[in-house]
């Protein structure tokens, strides 16, 4: 086996596909995933400023999942659920930096990669696809805490990520440390940072990524491929070239609904460590400067995912490879005052999931389901069997019959505190016992907890009862 880390520097240009062929025996997968990016940021999920028509375009050749769930609204325990096909709970990651510690944890188990490896498949990483550090291990351009057994080779792209140059705002108040000799502990990995970059985008990591990309689809078009392409947009620091701020002046942004108290009925371990008072976004014109930026970062990661997609077309490789987008986890833009991810609210924990394979007929599916399901899915439609260990449901049938169901509930822990996604519920279990419920069907914006109402108790008990159930069958057998 070919194992190597390189680190890329940058090149350029590319927009879609058509998939539409009969399914091949050794079909093909391009994996693409972002990085803190909401579902409710994309056009094809109803954002009606933010502009992604690349995402759009393959939402409408594929099937685009409505209430997909990640694992756990942080980076690394998501990527390492994703790809190992296990909960947080069976492959011992539970935060970013329990990362490194998979393959202990996984022992003789398979992760994706490792099991088309195992079933004759190049595969190769760029960029983020297991943990890494952003922006520290982008501008250091190493591999973080990789998983190295799941690649033939891998590849690091180096990006000036906060030194890029161009007109900067910080617009929260973390103190950050401008050393651009260091990469760690200088503030950047949390804050708005926003920099309006000068015209070079080549130098930014998600187009060396996608250049990185195009090259390997041209390299290893007459062999089965696994290609895992990772973009660490719309991750702050929020970068990106100054022509993509130019569709969003920030005073024409439209700040997320909201309702006087409503973080009252929420309890406090439900509180986002990220509130606009605690990050000092209080102010309404500096909240419209976030999203701003966030939808021009954005807007540029679906650039490079259509550059990449163009490529696919051309080389006339989309007849028989399955395109995956998704992202690690969602992210809150001031919904109940929360900014980031790392809560159980539908906008943390809800992620996009687009998946074009031959012979899928474009769909809309509004089933349930869990990151985790990526795993045997892949697996059973490049034809591999799906390896014992896999605690997720293949969504290959809700391909073909999107008005389908898989699960009756999805399940994301976070810090120690559990969401039970229901068709008409989010019920939220904290470790000191408080709860928070939600009618999903009268309430999608989750602002009336009904938890302590008298004729919701009947509801609360049998969640409780389901999300224990849940809990007792995580831990694999082996």
């Amino acid at each position: 086996m070919r194992v190597r880390a390189t680190t890329l520097i940058a090149l350029s240009c590319v927009s879609c596909a058509t998939f539409g062929a009969p399914r091949h025996e050794r079909t093909n997968v391009l994996f693409i995933i972002a990085d803190d990016l909401t579902a409710s940021a994309l056009a094809c999920y109803g954002n009606e400023q933010c502009k992604t028509p690349n995402l759009d375009r393959l939402a409408r050749r594929g099937v685009r999942f409505t209430r997909a769930y990640c694992q756990y609204p942080v980076c690394g325990p998501s990527r390492a659920a994703l790809m190992s096909g296990l909960y947080p709970q069976a492959n011992g990651v539970q935060s970013n930096g329990g990362a490194g510690k998979l393959a202990e944890a996984l022992g003789e188990r398979p992760t994706l990669g490792q099991h088309f490896i195992e079933n004759g498949y190049y595969t190769a990483r760029v960029s983020k696809i297991y943990h890494m550090r952003v922006p520290g291990d982008i501008t250091a351009g190493v591999d973080g805490p990789d998983h190295v057994a799941s690649w033939t080779e891998r590849f690091n792209c180096k990006g000036p990520e906060w030194m890029t140059a161009g007109d900067f705002e910080a617009l929260s108040n973390e103190r950050l440390k401008r050393d651009p000799d260091k990469h760690y502990g200088l503030g950047f990995g949390t804050a708005f940072y926003v920099v309006r970059a000068s015209p070079d985008a080549a130098r930014q990591a998600d187009a060396q990524a996608a250049d990185k990309a195009i090259e390997l689809l041209r390299a290893h078009r007459d062999e089965p491929f696994f290609l895992a392409l990772g973009l660490v947009r719309p991750h702050v620091p929020l970068v990106a070239p100054e022509s993509y701020y130019r569709s969003y002046p920030a005073q024409q942004m439209k700040l997320a609904p909201s309702r006087e108290g409503d973080q009252d009925d929420i309890p406090e371990a439900g509180i986002s460590h990220y509130t606009s008072e605690r990050r000092g976004l209080e102010d309404p014109e500096t909240k419209r400067k976030v999203l701003s930026a966030y939808y021009a970062a954005v807007t540029f990661m679906d650039s490079q995912v259509g550059r990449v997609l163009d490529e696919l077309d051309a080389l006339g490789l989309a007849r028989n490879t399955v395109v995956v987008f998704s992202s690690d986890h969602g992210y809150h833009l001031g919904e109940h005052d929360f900014w980031q991810k790392l809560s159980l609210h539908e906008e943390s924990a809800r992620i996009p999931l687009i998946i074009a394979a031959p012979g899928v007929a474009p769909a809309e599916c509004a089933s349930l389901v869990e990151q985790i399901d990526l795993y045997p899915t892949l697996a059973e439609l490049a034809g591999l069997a799906v390896p014992p260990h896999c605690q997720g449901k293949s969504l290959t049938a809700l391909l073909d019959h999107p008005s389908r169901s898989v699960r009756d509930a999805a399940y994301t822990l976070c810090m120690g505190a559990h969401l039970l996604r229901t068709e008409h519920w989010a019920y939220m279990e904290y470790a000191d016992g408080e709860i928070e419920l939600y009618d999903m069907r009268a309430d999608p914006l989750q602002f009336t907890n009904l938890a302590r109402i008298p004729e919701h108790a009947g509801t609360v008990r049998e969640l409780g009862r389901r999300l224990q159930a849940k809990l007792a069958r995580l831990l694999p057998e082996s």
